[in-house]
Order: C-alpha cells, then sequence, then structure tokens
C-alpha cells in the first residue's frame, strides 16, 4: 500500500509539473499572439499589407544571430530544416551558454564594462559575476537593485565594479545611473537647469544625495595597515634586498585594498559655490529625494538611502524603468526601437511619443507581469509572428528591419566558422584565488605582499589560457575580448568604447571593406586546416559547395553560382562569400 501511495505522489507531481510548464508556455504563447494582434489592428487601419512568414532558411540564420549572437554552422542549420520547430530552437538557443555570452555584450555596453574599470580596479570579477546573474535569469528589477546597493570590495561581492566604474566621479555615475535604466537624460541638469527639459539643477542634487554616503575607498583599518607596510617596505628599500619596495607595495594596496565600498553617515552633498538659483544657496547641503513618481525622501537618520532608491526606482509605479528595458530589448530583436533614442525615453516623467502607443503600453504591462524575467520575455518577442516575418523593407512595421550585423555578431560568427563551436574555451573563475590573494592586510608583511604582488600579476595574466589564436589573435567569443589590440578588429566594425552607453554603429566605412578583402581574418578563414574547410574537405564538390555556402550565408548556391564556381578553389569561394553583402546582414 505504500509503494502504491508513493507511485501515485510521484505521478501527481509529474502532472502538476507538466501543467505548470504548460502553463507556462501557454502564457508565452498567448502575450505573443497579443503582441501580434496589436500590430496586425494597427496595420489594418493604415490599410498596410500583412507581414509574410519568412522562411526556415532566414528564420534559423536570423534566431541564431538573435539569440546566441553567432551564425548557425552546416549541421545546425540542417537538423533546424528537418525539423523546423521554431519555438523548440529559441527555448534550445535561450538555454545555451552562447545566449549568455550574447546578452553579456548587451549588458557591457549598458554598464560600460571593461576588464580594467578604472585606473587601479580590475573587473575580472565583476564581469564573471554580471554573466553569472544572467545565467540564472535573475529578475532585471533584482540585478539592478543589486548593483545600486552593492556594499564590500571587488573580490568578495563584484556588483560593486558598477560603481568602481565611474570611482571618485559620483554626479557623472548618478547621470548614467538614470541614462541607463531609466532612459532619461539629465545630464545638462549637473550644472544648470536643463534648456528642454523640466530637471532642475536642484533635482539633479536631490537625487544624487541618495548615493552622498557611498564612499569608495572607506575601510579605515586597511588605510592604517598600508601606513605600517609603507614603513616597512621602506626599510626593505634602504637595506637593498627589495629595491622599488615601497611603489610595488603601493601597487598591491591600489589594486587590492584600496577601493571598497562602505556607507559613511558622515558625509554629505552641498550644492556647487557657482549655484544661481533662488531654491538653494551655493554650499548648502543638499537632501536627497525623488522629482518624480512615488515622492521619497531622506530619513532622520539618513538610514538606508540607497536602498530606499533601488526600491524607487525598480518599482511598477516608476514612470519609465520598465519602459526603458522594454524599449532596448524591442530594438535589439528587430533592429528598431518602439521609442527613438534608447538613452532618452522620457521628458521628465512622461513617455515620448512611439511608433506604436498601444503596443508600447502593453508590452510594458507584460514584462512587469512576468516579474522582469529577461529570458521570458526574450522568448515572447521572438515567438511572434511579427518576428518571424520576412524583413520590412519598407520601414511599415510589418517586421524586423534589414541590419547588418553588429561587430559582436560578425567576430562570434567568424570564430564560428574557423573552429565551430565558439563557446567551447571559457576563462576560468578567478574569484577564489583573488580572495585568497588578498587576505586580511593585518597578517601581511611587506615581503608578503610583495610576493602576493607577483601572484597577483600571475593570476591576470593568465586569463587567457588555453585560448585558441591565430597569428596571435584570440579566436574567442567577442564577450571574452575587452580593451587592448585583441579588440581593434571590433572597434574597426563599430563596437562601443564603453566610454559612454550603447555608443556602438554598423555603420560601414571603407577601412571594413578592405579588412574583409585583404585582412588577417579573412585568410585566416580561407585556411584549409579551419573548421568549415575540414567538414568540405573530403566530399563531392556539390556536397562540399553546400557544406560552405550554408556555413557562410544559410543557404545552398544555385544553379548559376555551382556554374560560376565549378572550378573556384575553396580560398576564392569564402573570399567571396565573407565580402559579399548577404554574409553580413541579417535578414
Amino acid at each position: 500500500r505504500v509503494r502504491k501511495i508513493n507511485i501515485n505522489i510521484n505521478m501527481v507531481k509529474a502532472v502538476s509539473i507538466f501543467l505548470i510548464l504548460a502553463c507556462g508556455n501557454l502564457l508565452a504563447k498567448n502575450y505573443s499572439k497579443e503582441i501580434d494582434t496589436i500590430i496586425a489592428k494597427d496595420l489594418m487601419n493604415k490599410k498596410v499589407e500583412m507581414p509574410m512568414v519568412a522562411s526556415s532558411f532566414v528564420f534559423v540564420r536570423r534566431a541564431y544571430l538573435d539569440i546566441v549572437g553567432r551564425i548557425p554552422t552546416y549541421k545546425e542549420t540542417i537538423s533546424f530544416l528537418k525539423r523546423p520547430d521554431r519555438a523548440k530552437l529559441i527555448e534550445d538557443l535561450q538555454n545555451s551558454q552562447g545566449y549568455t555570452e550574447n546578452m553579456f555584450n548587451f549588458y557591457a555596453d549598458l554598464l560600460r564594462i571593461k576588464r580594467k574599470l578604472s585606473n587601479n580596479v580590475d573587473g575580472d570579477t565583476y564581469i564573471s559575476w554580471v554573466k553569472d546573474e544572467i545565467k540564472n535569469n535573475t529578475p532585471y528589477d533584482q540585478f539592478i537593485s543589486k548593483i545600486l546597493t552593492a556594499e564590500g570590495n571587488i573580490w568578495n561581492n563584484p556588483e560593486v565594479g558598477y560603481f568602481l566604474r565611474d570611482e571618485g566621479m559620483l554626479l557623472d555615475n548618478v547621470s548614467n545611473t538614470f541614462q541607463a535604466f531609466a532612459g532619461m537624460n539629465i545630464n545638462c541638469a549637473q550644472c544648470h537647469d536643463h534648456p528642454f527639459d523640466d530637471w532642475t539643477q536642484m533635482d539633479y542634487y536631490n537625487m544624487t544625495a541618495f548615493f552622498t554616503q557611498l564612499n569608495s575607498r572607506g575601510d579605515k583599518e586597511n588605510r592604517k595597515q598600508f601606513q605600517r607596510l609603507k614603513k616597512e617596505a621602506e626599510e626593505l628599500d634602504k637595506s637593498g634586498k627589495q629595491k622599488g619596495a615601497i611603489n610595488r607595495v603601493g601597487q598591491f594596496y591600489r589594486h587590492g585594498y584600496q577601493y571598497t565600498i562602505v556607507e559613511d553617515k558622515n558625509k554629505q552633498l552641498k550644492l556647487p559655490h557657482d549655484y544661481k538659483y533662488r531654491d538653494g544657496e551655493p554650499g548648502e547641503v543638499v537632501k536627497a529625494e525623488t522629482a518624480l513618481g512615488d515622492r521619497v525622501k531622506e530619513k532622520r537618520k539618513r538610514e538606508g538611502l540607497r536602498n530606499s532608491f533601488a526600491i524607487w526606482l525598480t518599482s511598477d509605479s516608476h514612470p519609465t524603468f520598465a519602459a526603458n528595458i522594454v524599449n532596448r530589448l524591442w530594438d535589439r530583436a528587430f533592429g528598431f526601437p518602439l521609442i527613438d533614442n534608447l538613452n532618452e525615453v522620457a521628458l521628465f516623467d512622461e513617455l515620448k511619443d512611439s511608433r506604436n502607443t498601444r503596443l508600447t503600453e502593453y508590452l510594458v504591462r507584460v514584462i512587469k507581469e512576468v516579474d522582469y524575467d529577461i529570458k521570458k520575455f526574450n522568448s515572447i518577442l521572438y515567438n511572434t509572428k511579427f518576428y518571424q516575418a520576412k524583413i520590412d523593407t519598407e520601414n511599415k512595421f510589418k517586421g524586423p528591419i534589414l541590419r547588418r550585423m553588429t561587430s559582436a555578431q560578425l567576430w562570434d560568427s567568424i570564430v564560428t566558422l574557423y573552429q565551430g563551436d565558439p563557446d567551447k574555451w571559457q576563462p576560468e573563475d578567478k574569484k577564489q584565488e583573488y580572495i585568497n590573494l588578498f587576505s586580511s592586510l593585518e597578517s601581511i608583511t611587506a615581503a608578503e605582499a610583495l610576493k602576493k604582488w607577483d601572484q597577483y600579476g600571475k593570476i591576470k595574466g593568465s586569463y587567457y589560457n588555453g585560448a585558441p589564436k591565430i597569428k596571435g589573435q584570440l579566436v574567442v567569443r567577442s564577450s571574452q575580448i575587452f580593451e587592448g589590440k585583441h579588440s581593434n578588429f571590433m572597434r574597426e566594425f563599430g563596437r562601443s568604447d564603453r566610454e559612454l552607453i550603447e555608443t556602438g554603429n554598423e555603420q560601414p566605412n571603407i577601412t571594413q571593406i578592405l579588412n574583409l578583402m585583404n585582412g588577417n581574418v579573412t585568410k585566416a578563414l580561407q585556411d584549409t586546416n579551419g573548421y568549415v574547410a575540414k567538414q568540405a574537405k573530403d566530399l563531392d564538390r556539390d556536397q562540399g559547395m553546400n557544406v560552405i555556402f550554408f556555413s557562410y550565408i544559410g543557404r545552398a548556391p544555385n544553379d548559376k553560382e555551382r556554374e560560376l564556381f565549378k572550378e573556384a578553389s575553396f580560398e576564392d569561394i569564402v573570399w567571396v562569400l565573407i565580402n559579399s553583402h548577404e554574409f553580413k546582414l541579417i535578414n
């Protein structure tokens, strides 16, 4: 009897899980269907013809580029064409490492992430943390709350990297926060009342006051211990045992300990000395207060200021928080924003005009209803008939627009063509090694600090251990390449410099053309040791050409192309395809 009861309980559990999953999928489909209905009604009112469904050839390439940031391999394309289940492909791609890497590029441009966050702050642990948050599908509002309320050092609490990115520039950091997470450009109000908007300089300072207590160099005990280490280092210098000891100990301290986020209740924000408006006096202490949405003010004991701000910003009642991320994700999926200018969706607390106001309002409701689940929201967009339609060449809101690959998509596609699986190599997470290295300063002597400084250099330098290369050039995901010589190709093709928010572009230029015609990347792809070349090597001519064409442009060659290329070498075919518009465009 007990055994039968257990079996029945397990059956009930299994059925319940199935129903939950089925309801979740149904929910996503219903949202997608409603989006299509809103768009269809708008097109009917404008007497514009309905979108036409894209072919399976077009869809599979588009889905791979948008969801995992690269073109599919020949095998991946053929596998889908044999069983063209679009919803299943979207789900599989979203559950892959490629999704994490591709979404990281989105967040890296938004948060301006670099490996070197500032002069003495290294971002490796911050990078790993952001990727983990994406992989764990942390709800967007919780993700933003985590970085806005972060404390500690970057080794134990990597999310402090957001504030350390603008270390020593609090006013600029607040401006970036509003632009990135609220779609509000309040930068002008930093120095004067906004000339074209309702933002005043006092509003700016009231908002900034929520972050006044943030002290990025706040560990007093570490500063005390550093003075001890400096004296010891001076003795080592004088003895001749360790030349340059003072400088190296200083570097060890600055990179490992100096930048620690703590709350300092004694810190206050004051109006600038040249403040000229009637609502305040130069040098007057400013209190924290929101200028729009729910009114939140500084408490008498000045407790929890950043936490109050984070709750205010991410609340469902905030006028632009949800609309901002909706607009960015829509632009990412379809190639055009609903509200022009991704960094400025509102004038004060009013959203700017949308290309489809009803749709924008509905999507804002959707992202709140799915609790800011970015993966689910993206899935809803990708499962619409609108996303799966043929491209809209007339800009009539009939489907995704024709786009050129981003620099990241182009690079990751090239890596895929050369080695097959671009996600095979991953950098090791060195967080624990850094934590062990930068232990309590109280127990470290100057001599030990010098050894640890050398160890730090080795750990930092081992980031790309085992990474594949071609003639000294890293052949890894764009999400693993940051500033420096290895990023030159992507910078040339419009990658954001991540100094400002979302500054990347897909504009062509003559240098890009010359690079693809004569550059080392094209020469590497022409090498017969590459992934595509090896696949086509032992096949007959027709089948080999199928492999090459499918790999590069997602389709088989037509009869005219077969005739033109019947005597061409592998190198010549690759040169023509990689320089073709069909390769670079997302159809």
